[in-house]
């Protein structure tokens, strides 16, 4: 089976093949007060279990956090509003819920990106929040921002 591992701090996860009859807490480094879950489920998993029966057919993508929730503050033209979410929750569902509390209409927000501040590379949306939060901190800021700029 192949597992990602995504944890707090670090934009690429660590990737391996490991065998379904593997106990969780044996494949991860889990440090003190750390939970980990499957990436878009809010459940913590139980790292005595197999791989094979924490995943269930499920993909193999797992996130690791000390936090049970995220404070992400969204920046978008020249305002801010703090978005909190789960730490294994998808960097899409930031984007959407950041969307929400603009009140932006789906049609503005059609070319809308998230990105670290003063970035330029747009981050991730299928990776989890956790991954752009610093270690042993429950809070991150990011800037929602156009791809495409009308220029006239």
């Amino acid at each position: 089976m192949r597992i990602h591992h995504f944890v707090a701090g670090e934009a690429i996860a660590q990737t391996r093949e490991v065998e379904p009859d593997v106990r969780l807490g044996d494949l991860l480094v889990i440090e003190k007060d750390e939970k980990v879950f499957v990436v878009g489920d809010e459940v913590e998993l139980d790292v005595t279990v197999t791989i094979e029966a924490v995943l269930a057919g499920r993909p193999g993508h797992l996130a690791t956090s000390t936090c049970h929730q995220i404070a992400v503050t969204v920046g978008y033209a020249g305002a801010d509003k703090v978005v909190k979410v789960h730490p294994a929750t998808r960097l899409r569902e930031v984007r959407k819920l950041a969307i929400a509390a603009f009140g932006i209409s789906q049609a503005a927000a059609a070319d809308l990106v998230l990105r670290v501040p003063d970035g330029t590379e747009d981050l991730d949306l299928n990776a989890p929040v956790t991954t752009i939060v610093p270690r042993r901190t429950c809070g991150t800021t990011v800037d929602l921002v156009h791809t495409v700029r009308p220029q006239g």
